[in-house]
């Protein structure tokens, strides 16, 4: 039972403390992959320190002979099976929510499908032109993957601008960030609303799968193209955000042209 405690407590422990020190500095912007790891890796190392905790309970129930007192085993057993049921309640939880946010995700997408103007097989993804005023490329995830571009975009943009912005684009489906966005978005959906945790870890997330597929598109694509790409959204959508983002791609130092590789499927 000490260890079980043990191991509940480290996990609160984790819950309440992994926001806190992932968020200090700016370090995060820097290094947004290893930031994004880090994240996840106290988020699943706290879920294993609350199973770890569940099983260590339930081998101690099992374990329970002569030694303890009836009242002890029994209490014992009632912390076992209801730590069980957490458990399944968690899972049931999370099955519920997951139908919703997948079900809007694909009625977001089913709304684009009308308005293809040509769809492009590529090695991995489907390119889909739509005809739309606005200026939006999105990642969408499945089977098949798709890359979604606006005639919007593609009159904003110049043609290796809009080589970058597919490149990132292409960077969200390749490091499979719609994955972890769906995860941050349960975890804040099951964890309460008092704790930083869940709302920490999807705010996070929704911030650095940015960063991490501006530093690959950048790699790829060229930082100086994606930069000004994001510097004209910004204006044309308003969108501080963006902004802000093309400033920190001037901040660092990229790939010379002659060095730079753009993956083969991705080449328009």
């Amino acid at each position: 039972m000490i260890t079980a405690g043990a191991l509940l407590a480290a996990s609160v422990l984790v819950l309440m403390l992994a926001p806190r020190v992932l968020t200090v500095g700016h370090w995060q912007v820097r290094h947004p992959r290893i930031a994004l790891t880090l994240w996840f890796g106290a988020f699943f190392g706290g879920g294993v320190l609350v199973l770890g905790s569940v099983v260590t309970t339930i081998a101690a129930a099992l374990n329970a002979g002569a030694a303890p007192t009836a009242a002890e085993a029994i209490m014992v057993t009632m912390a076992a099976w209801l730590g069980v049921g957490a458990i399944g309640a968690g899972i049931a939880f999370v099955g519920v929510s997951a139908e919703p946010l997948a079900h809007s995700h694909q009625q977001a997408l089913a709304r684009l499908v009308p308005i293809a103007v040509a769809r492009e097989e590529r090695r991995g993804f489907t390119l889909v032109w739509f005809d739309a005023p606005s200026p939006v490329a999105c990642a969408a995830p499945g089977r098949p993957a798709e890359i979604l571009v606006s005639s919007g975009m593609r009159d904003l943009l110049t043609a290796p601008q809009l080589q970058a912005v597919i490149a990132h684009e292409y960077a969200h489906l390749r490091l499979r960030h719609g994955w972890a966005m769906r995860i941050a978005e349960l975890n804040a959906l099951c964890l309460p609303r008092a704790l930083r945790a869940g709302r920490g870890l999807k705010r996070a997330t929704s911030l650095l799968i940015e960063l991490v597929a501006d530093d690959a598109a950048a790699r790829q694509a060229g930082a100086a193209h994606l930069a000004n790409a994001l510097t004209r959204l910004a204006a044309a959508t308003d969108d501080p955000g963006l902004a802000v983002r093309a400033e920190r791609l001037t901040l660092r130092r990229w790939p010379t042209a002659a060095r730079r590789r753009l993956p083969e499927p991705i080449r328009i």
